[in-house]
């Protein structure tokens, strides 16, 4: 029996996902023409792949079995990808990189000027996103690399189709006023200590507001959330003003000159990971060798 590689692809998005409308919107699908091509794979297969489970899809025995060879093959498809780029005598062609902004800043900026010099031929590209949608361009061939992180006190990325190369990892930094009562330079801060202080959360990071949120309520508090911003900058300049604490990664902290005094705290491992992310299988790709290596030599100067 034949199956179309493009609907395997989308039933691993559905098996992801959970519903038809999700793995629509992560491939930039409409739902019907998921569903379609979904109707047509098990018509291939024989067998119902799909069940309703409540507001949810279910996948059968046979559809888990699917998806199983389907990242194997999709790797397999990369690999070969790879080893066909390999074969060229230069690097050359395009790679498309997708990265947040503060590695985008420090990490992406002095990698793309490194390939420019190193392999002439070679075009990078960069979007800026946040790490869940840079994985879900990645998994549909939107971009090659990614850029992504990972904080502690959350689960971790596991993605059969992905492949990760840590680049580095950052503490979290308790950010107070610069009037405020803090311990001497470089030593850590108790977070209980911050307990009466009014928090400033980044709006746009919800992985960094959760982990805000879990390591007050480790300290045994609820923080008390009066402003969030999506602009670093911003947060910075409401903590420099005296209106309340937050806490930030120290890369995103390090080009915006404040007079915020900046503490790790203590008893508590707080970190954000950040590393590169590609298809797996297609690290061996000239290309995408090249910006990776880039990249872990501008984390390595950091």
């Amino acid at each position: 029996m034949f199956y179309e590689v493009r609907r395997l692809r989308l039933l691993r998005e559905v098996a992801t996902h959970k519903t038809i409308a999700a793995a629509a919107e992560a491939c930039r699908l409409t739902p019907s023409a998921v569903s379609q091509q979904l109707s047509l794979l098990e018509r291939e297969a024989g067998v119902p792949l799909l069940v309703r489970d409540g507001r949810r899809l279910a996948l059968t025995e046979a559809a888990l079995v699917l998806v199983d060879h389907t990242e194997r093959v999709l790797a397999q498809l990369e690999r070969a990808r790879a080893e066909v780029a390999a074969l060229s005598a230069s690097v050359r062609g395009t790679v498309r990189l997708s990265g947040f902004p503060s590695a985008a800043v420090a990490l992406a900026a002095p990698a793309i000027a490194t390939c420019r010099a190193a392999h002439p031929d070679l075009r990078v590209l960069l979007d800026q996103a946040e790490p869940a949608e840079s994985l879900g361009a990645l998994r549909r061939h939107a971009v090659d690399v990614a850029l992504v992180y990972e904080y502690d006190l959350l689960p971790r990325i596991h993605d059969h189709g992905v492949e990760l190369v840590e680049l580095l990892r950052e503490p979290l930094l308790a950010a107070l006023p610069p009037t405020a009562d803090a311990p001497g330079d470089g030593d850590p801060v108790e977070l209980v200590d911050l307990r009466a202080q009014p928090w400033i959360a980044p709006h746009g990071d919800p992985a960094l507001r959760t982990v805000l949120e879990r390591a007050c309520q480790s300290a045994g508090f609820e923080p008390r959330l009066d402003y969030t911003s999506d602009d670093y900058t911003v947060l910075m300049s409401l903590v420099e003003a005296g209106l309340g604490v937050s806490l930030l990664p120290r890369l995103v902290t390090e080009p915006l000159s404040s007079d915020v005094r900046l503490r790790e705290v203590a008893g508590l491992r707080l970190t954000r990971t950040i590393s590169v992310a590609v298809r797996a299988g297609g690290s061996g790709d000239p290309r995408v060798a090249a910006l990776t290596d880039a990249l872990v030599d501008a984390a390595g100067r950091i």
